[in-house]
């Protein structure tokens, strides 16, 4: 994966910023470091709503999950919140296995992720 920063900004209904941070290829041990470091300098903006197009995604494996989750705890304790959208099935079916989807809100596209999106502070 060569990711580049290139995340767009949106507003969430409550009108904080969003950050959506589009990955493709595969999510795996390899590119784990890299989405991480990605992640955190979205992070560093001072983006803490994250939405995450997972459309161009091809595999991912637990060092990937592993990265979102850890990504999402850094988000919740700013007080934000991390989504997915257009998740494709075989994400969909590793967040199934390890019952992540009960964690992870996932949005089938990205105008509903956007349209839907709840902060972790507005979610309590």
């Amino acid at each position: 994966m060569d990711f580049k920063l290139r995340i767009r900004t949106a507003e969430t209904p409550q009108g904080q910023k969003l950050a959506i941070v589009p990955l493709e290829g595969r999510f795996d041990a390899k590119a784990a470091s890299e989405v991480r470091q990605l992640l955190q300098q979205v992070l560093d903006f001072g983006y803490h709503n994250l939405l995450i197009d997972m459309s161009a995604v091809t595999f991912m494996d637990s060092s990937g999950l592993g990265v979102l989750i850890s990504a999402l705890r850094k988000c919740r304790a700013a007080g934000g919140n991390l989504s997915l959208c257009c998740v494709p099935e075989s994400v969909s079916l590793v967040l199934s296995l390890t019952s992540m989807e009960k964690v992870l809100t996932c949005f089938d596209d990205l105008e509903t992720g956007i349209a839907n999106f709840s902060t972790a502070s507005s979610a309590r």
